[in-house]
């Protein structure tokens, strides 16, 4: 067993969670909570990545426990970011998200332009990374989901939500039953809920490489329709463009937060890049479509 450094008798020594256990001791011991820096003082002393100098109150270990729980699941890469997304939305007042928001506005003049939800979520993002830059050797996997699932809410608005409504319904049947289209289509029609960001890019990959299914799908069809009314979205199927920005999020950000590995600040920073630097995503998304709402 670890080398303990003692403040009384210990009672019980629990299985480690992730990068984190929990020991019990006779009596109480006060101590600064590294994550939050307030003052406690309890039995139970929880510590993290075996530091006794890095201990962790019971709020602020039950926040990385539900991180780490969804990271260490085994369901599919969408429903795990998608948890992820909720537990970052969890984490920060109201209060501290609506002045993140002020902050978002006066920094980029395009984010007027965003969703409400899009706005959430990088405020929120902006939020947590504030925290944990004043932190060492804590994970950045909920900061860098915030700016993923604010990619994916501007292209359901922007993209997919106009495709919706220039789909014919009764002509979906054969778009439902695709493995690539199948998702969107039922989205289409209203047997299903907006695709996640990997489904979106799978099918906007699929568009662009397979030419001769544009004649067969009603659902392709129909959304080449939309976007050829927009002046600027060669983007969307330039190979340096939407899609290749897409593959980027998803395999070197979202799937990585989503799975057990930790991110750093350096993967944070470069996916804040992506998302809203001088040629982020958000931004030519703003320049090349209008939000449906």
């Amino acid at each position: 067993m670890t080398q303990i450094p003692v403040p009384s008798k210990l009672i019980r020594e629990y299985p480690r969670r992730g990068p984190m256990q929990q020991y019990r001791f006779a009596e109480s011991t006060a101590f600064l909570c590294f994550r939050c820096g307030a003052s406690k003082k309890a039995k139970l002393q929880i510590i993290y990545k075996d530091n006794w100098s890095l201990r962790l109150c019971n709020g602020c270990y039950g926040y990385l426990l539900s991180i780490h729980e969804v990271k260490a699941g085994t369901s599919a890469d969408d429903e795990r970011a998608e948890a992820l997304a909720t537990v970052l939305l969890s984490s920060v007042t109201n209060d501290q998200r609506r002045q993140a928001e002020k902050l978002i506005r006066r920094s980029h003049e395009q984010a007027t332009h965003l969703s409400e939800k899009t706005l959430r979520f990088i405020a929120t993002s902006n939020c947590v990374a504030e925290s944990l830059s004043k932190k060492t050797d804590l994970d950045w996997s909920a900061a860098t989901i915030g700016y993923c699932k604010a990619v994916e809410y501007e292209i359901i608005d922007r993209i997919i939500a106009p495709v919706r409504d220039a789909v014919h319904p009764s002509k979906l049947a054969d778009d439902k039953r695709d493995r690539d289209f199948g998702r969107i289509a039922r989205h289409c029609d209203g047997s299903a809920p907006a695709p996640e960001l990997g489904t979106f890019a799978h099918f906007l990959q699929t568009a662009i490489n397979s030419k001769s299914r544009r004649e067969s799908s009603h659902l392709l069809n129909s959304f080449f329709r939309v976007i050829q009314q927009w002046p600027r979205s060669n983007w969307i199927l330039e190979p340096a463009g939407l899609c290749e920005a897409l593959h980027t999020l998803t395999s070197d950000f979202r799937n990585r937060a989503a799975h057990i590995d930790e991110l750093s600040e350096a993967d944070y920073n470069k996916c804040k890049d992506l998302v809203t630097g001088p040629n982020g995503i958000l931004w030519q998304l703003t320049l090349i479509s209008e939000p449906h709402r």
